[in-house]
């Protein structure tokens, strides 16, 4: 069994209620899960760096890694004056080999396909690939099929496979090229026991997770190949809203 999560973390900062580093490091501790994506990640923000610096450290990722996940890759994307944003990918088992891969569409959105292959204990090499994709369906077609051909010349197709993140897919566009691209399952879809809070049951069980406040749009989305589902679920409830604009998906597969 190997569980995984994905979760954008919003930069680990709200405008209301400043920095969210420690509700999300009790977050990741929460969900406790053996493989984790994460989407906007600012790894280093020199803006906001007084108060979050003295209370985790100089580097985003290193606090949200704690003791909890002893292996990470990291893609800053997004690179400016006063720090970097993008993909990470915290890992209980060893990370052997990890690159980042600019897909982005145009100059005024930086996105990237960050991609690491992880060594199971048991059945040996895991790939694990977090994408951030674009607001315009046009972008995130495009970036699908950089995807599709990445997967294509970079993944055996017995090597088990593991695509998660916020593809910003309101519309399902991008989710029917992907399952048909590359054979792919989305969690939700494959599993039973999808409802994580009967309070939210409906739109939990479609898999909804964004706005966190009232989860409506479809935006994050994990799709595995080469395992069965055991179980999958959004997670909900008022301490969730208040740690980021999205809800994180939880999975527990079986190679």
């Amino acid at each position: 069994m190997i569980t995984v999560a994905t979760y954008n973390i919003h930069k680990a900062h709200s405008s209301i209620h400043g920095c969210r580093l420690s509700a999300l490091k009790d977050g990741l501790s929460e969900i406790d899960a053996d493989v984790i994506c994460l989407q906007e990640v600012q790894d280093i923000n020199t803006k906001r760096h007084a108060i979050s610096i003295e209370e985790h450290g100089d580097l985003q990722t290193i606090a949200l890694k704690g003791n909890l996940y002893p292996y990470i890759a990291y893609g800053a994307n997004a690179i400016y004056k006063h720090g970097n944003h993008g993909n990470a990918i915290l890992s209980k088992y060893p990370i052997q080999v990890w690159q980042n891969i600019d897909i982005s569409d145009h100059k005024f959105e930086q996105r990237g396909i960050l991609h690491a292959i992880l060594e199971h204990p048991n059945h040996g090499k895991i790939h694990v690939i977090c994408v951030h994709f674009g607001l315009f369906k046009s972008s995130r077609a495009r970036q699908a099929n950089a995807l599709i051909e990445h997967v294509k010349h970079s993944v055996l197709d017995n090597e088990p496979l593991i695509i998660a993140g916020d593809f910003n897919d309101w519309n399902l566009h991008v989710h029917h090229i992907l399952c048909q691209g590359l054979e792919l399952k989305d969690v939700i879809e494959n599993t039973k026991n999808n409802i994580a809070d009967k309070r939210y049951s409906k739109r939990i069980e479609l898999g909804r997770t964004f706005p966190s406040l009232a989860p409506w749009f479809k935006l994050d989305r994990l799709y595995v190949r080469g395992f069965e589902v055991q179980d999958a679920h959004v997670k909900s409830g008022h301490i969730w809203q208040k740690r980021s604009d999205h809800m994180p998906i939880q999975a527990t597969l079986k190679i």
